[in-house]
């Protein structure tokens, strides 16, 4: 019944998109920390006696954003607090290094992929909460609830009071007590007299304006060979990087020191086991073969197929072969990882624009 089900998780509505905002803070702030850290020669604040880490501003920004949570229940809190968490999280975790060695070693090398793990394991929440779960009529309410909650004494969008009818409107009677079928009708009345704006948010113009430019710069055509292109040249750079890989484990010296003490699996600041080089190169081999793969069967025209091998080999790149080779190499990986997530992001919109473009003559037959 209805009021068994109430000790269920009931996500925010826009939990998905809170996270998802937190992690891009998160990510963000890691990289632009290190870089300017880096250029700035790594300064130390605090004199001979004191070093005021910037894991102490983390964990103070971290505290805000509890704060901003805890004291108010609006949008805009809602916004700041997800970026402060990020911002915080991102500051703190980037000083693992000094965490976990004896002697401080921010520069240690197992810190990289511990703040690489990290960050995925914020995405996969975002992804996960992206998804409404237990769709059971009091969560399908609450969520209500709470979206009703945040914009009492605004205007809301004539959009989100749609999407809210229409979330309302899917309740079935049958599984509600009459109490909570008093109140689906109240919101049902309140949302037809709310006053809403007509003018769509910032947010859906931009959209908007952005899938105008998309559809004029990328073409759907252009797109597929682009895409195309760009996994024929990662699996030859991921060919490159696995037979590198074979090099190191054949015990190759070049004649720059300095890049064999980044390759030397036998120094503490390169691979210290086969094991990991060993995962790192299966893990190469799944990308290559998968890209590879991919390219193949979308040019002979199984255009599903490829872009879901070039989405999957994407995926094993970025949680998989990236987050060992960001131990000897982190900055490398930062950016090999970026590349790697604008692709994942374009082969997820060509997937959703081709099935648009497809729907689309199917839907005006019908119509018709």
């Amino acid at each position: 019944m209805f009021g068994s089900q109430t000790t269920k998780v009931q996500w925010r509505p826009e939990a998905g998109r809170w996270v998802t905002l937190m992690a891009v803070a998160f990510g963000l702030t890691v990289v632009i920390t290190r870089l300017y850290l880096m250029a700035s020669g790594y300064p130390k604040i605090g004199g001979a006696t004191y070093h005021i880490a910037h894991a102490l501003f983390g964990g103070l920004l971290l505290v805000i954003s509890c704060l901003l949570l805890l004291l108010s229940s609006g949008r805009t809190a809602m916004v700041w607090a997800a970026l402060l968490a990020g911002v915080g999280l991102g500051l703190f975790i980037d000083e693992v290094g000094k965490f976990i060695t004896a002697n401080n070693n921010y520069f240690f090398p197992l810190a990289a992929p511990i703040i690489y793990l990290a960050f995925l394991l914020v995405v996969a929440v975002a992804r996960y909460t992206a998804r409404r779960r237990g769709e059971t009529p009091e969560l399908v309410l609450a969520a209500v609830i709470t979206e009703i909650g945040q914009s009492i004494g605004d205007e809301i969008s004539t959009a989100r009071r749609d999407l809210l009818r229409t979330e309302l409107a899917g309740i079935d009677p049958g599984r509600c007590g009459p109490q909570q079928g008093v109140l689906v009708t109240a919101l049902t009345t309140y949302l037809d007299e709310v006053p809403c704006d007509t003018e769509p948010p910032v947010g859906h113009r931009l959209a908007a304006l952005g899938g105008r430019l998309e559809r004029a710069l990328l073409p759907l055509p252009v797109l597929r060979t682009g895409l195309i292109a760009v996994m024929i040249a990662h699996a030859a750079w991921s060919l490159l990087r696995l037979i590198l890989g074979a090099v190191v484990i054949a015990g190759w010296h070049s004649h720059w020191h300095e890049l064999d003490r980044m390759l030397d699996i036998t120094s503490g600041h390169g691979w210290k086991s086969l094991t990991g080089l060993g995962i790192a190169a299966v893990g190469q081999v799944v990308v290559v073969a998968g890209f590879g793969a991919a390219a193949v069967v979308w040019l002979r025209g199984r255009t599903d197929l490829g872009v879901r091998l070039g989405i999957w080999s994407d995926v094993v790149s970025l949680t998989v072969v990236n987050v060992l080779a960001s131990y000897f190499s982190q900055f490398l990986t930062v950016f090999t990882a970026l590349a790697e997530a604008l692709l994942l992001w374009l082969l997820l919109r060509y997937r959703i624009r081709r099935a648009r473009a497809v729907d689309q003559p199917k839907k005006a037959a019908a119509s018709s």
